[in-house]
């Protein structure tokens, strides 16, 4: 089996249930840039092993980041009630690491972790998923007392002194005259000093606390809005490394990396130098397909400044010059990728787009078997079968489609383009109930108060008799 046909195909669990094969699988597909997939692998492998912060936690929060860096939305709807609390610590874990890696920024599924992980008593997870924290409480322009008096409680439970003060010493400085605070901070120093092993084991206190230049370097690897200053370091220091071992896939990424988190051409155009290198060195088709995100990516830049400049035309220009690039990288990127059916859902939206409906509906009746694809795959699916003239097709794929379990806003899509054919075959009555339980859902939707009332009206003159002469 090619390495394309493993990158859809979850591993098989291992005797003892671990997660390795689950890890080793995620930081495969975490290559090929498909991190939506790659976080799902490395959530499984956490429902295995909790507490495995190395393969696990870490490399899924650079995964998140990196997905967040390049545009990736945050947990619809959908995830949020598939991924919610339950009565499972362990679930809750698992659930809370899926979200906080759709939206690595958020101080809600952070602090859903922390809880997951205290109830578990997974000290190493807890310190962290506290560190976490109590970095984006230092880089927050309001602390959040509450919050870092839990962290203070979390780290000294762990006897994690250190963190605990620095954590209730930011709780201070927002609240200088509570006694609490101010009585928790003694208790902590007396605590630290009390310590057994601290001083001859790990150093001095002032030592740890003073080391600000390796804090604030962490602070900034693990923050979403990254300084220019720290940019242009990550760039010239992982440039280094690249030329040290221009061979090593990860130093090749991780200098690609480093130059696209700067939206500016010539440090992509170095990004699709090293890339073409890489892919002409060692034939790998990934560093093929991150040339085709960068190409993309510089197009949509242009298309959204021409839209901005107020030109039109050259907008669209830009924009059907970047369907056919995209159409024609997708189509190699399914050949390359057989089994990924994520490609074949994106292969058939932009040949829908394009016109080339026969082609849309072999690629997007491939891509339904997607459990996160399913929906907008069919919606894309009854689409293609209507513009060809195929109502009868159309009305039952959409019929199908609704069939599922789906957030408010693909339902109404589905019956507001599931009443349009109905209308088109002459159905006026089911039309009217499509559009009427759209109309119910959300009055302003697109133009479906025109839609019902021209139905109505059409309905009331078939029931009149026929006018006499």
């Amino acid at each position: 089996m090619t390495e394309a046909d493993t990158q859809n195909t979850p591993p098989e669990p291992t005797k003892a249930g671990k997660g390795k094969a689950f890890f080793e699988r995620a930081e495969q597909v975490a290559e090929t840039g498909n991190w939506d997939f790659a976080i799902e692998l490395y959530v499984e492998g956490l429902k295995r092993e909790p507490g495995n912060i190395d393969q696990g936690h870490q490399r899924l929060r650079e995964v998140a980041l990196k997905r967040k860096v390049q545009g990736g939305k945050g947990p619809g709807i959908g995830d949020k009630f598939k991924h919610r609390l339950g009565k499972d610590p362990e679930m809750n874990l698992a659930n809370a690491a899926f979200l906080l890696a759709k939206e690595p920024g958020s101080a809600q599924f952070m602090n859903q972790m922390r809880q997951a992980a205290v109830k578990l008593e997974l000290n190493e997870v807890i310190k962290w998923v506290c560190d976490i924290l109590l970095e984006s409480q230092r880089q927050a322009k309001k602390s959040n007392v509450k919050l870092l008096m839990m962290l203070t409680e979390n780290y000294t439970g762990i006897e994690e002194y250190i963190q605990a003060i620095q954590a209730c010493e930011l709780a201070r400085k927002s609240m200088p005259d509570d006694a609490v605070i101010q009585q928790t901070l003694s208790d902590l120093s007396a605590k630290y000093t009390m310590h057994k092993g601290k001083y001859g084991e790990e150093g001095d206190f002032s030592e740890k606390v003073v080391d600000l230049k390796g804090q604030q370097e962490l602070a900034q690897k693990d923050h979403i809005v990254q300084s220019e200053d720290f940019l242009l370091q990550d760039i010239e220091k992982t440039r280094a490394e690249y030329l040290a071992s221009p061979d090593v896939p990860g130093k090749v990424n991780a200098f690609v990396d480093a130059l696209l988190k700067i939206p500016d051409e010539a440090y992509e155009g170095e990004a699709v130098d090293v890339l073409t290198k890489a892919n002409l060195d060692s034939g790998a088709y990934q560093y093929k397909l991150r040339i085709g995100d960068i190409k993309i990516r510089q197009m949509t830049r242009r298309y959204r400044k021409l839209v901005q400049d107020g030109d039109k035309e050259a907008a669209k220009n830009q924009l059907r010059a970047q369907l056919k690039f995209e159409l024609d990288e997708f189509k190699e990127r399914s050949i390359n990728y057989p089994t990924d059916l994520t490609l074949k859902y994106e292969l058939g939206r932009r040949q829908y787009l394009a016109g080339a409906y026969d082609d849309a509906i072999a690629s997007l009746q491939q891509a339904q078997r997607d459990p996160r694809r399913h929906l907008s795959a069919m919606s894309f699916l009854g689409q293609a079968f209507e513009a060809k003239g195929w109502m009868r097709e159309a009305s039952e794929t959409y019929t199908r489609a609704l069939e599922t379990e789906m957030t408010e806003d693909r339902a109404k899509e589905l019956r507001y383009n599931l009443g349009g054919v109905l209308e088109k075959m002459g159905q006026l009555v089911p039309a009217r109930e499509q559009f009427s339980a759209v109309a119910q859902a959300d009055y302003n939707y697109k133009d479906v108060r025109q839609r019902l009332d021209s139905i109505n009206k059409a309905i009331d003159n078939e029931g009149q008799p026929p006018a006499q002469e």
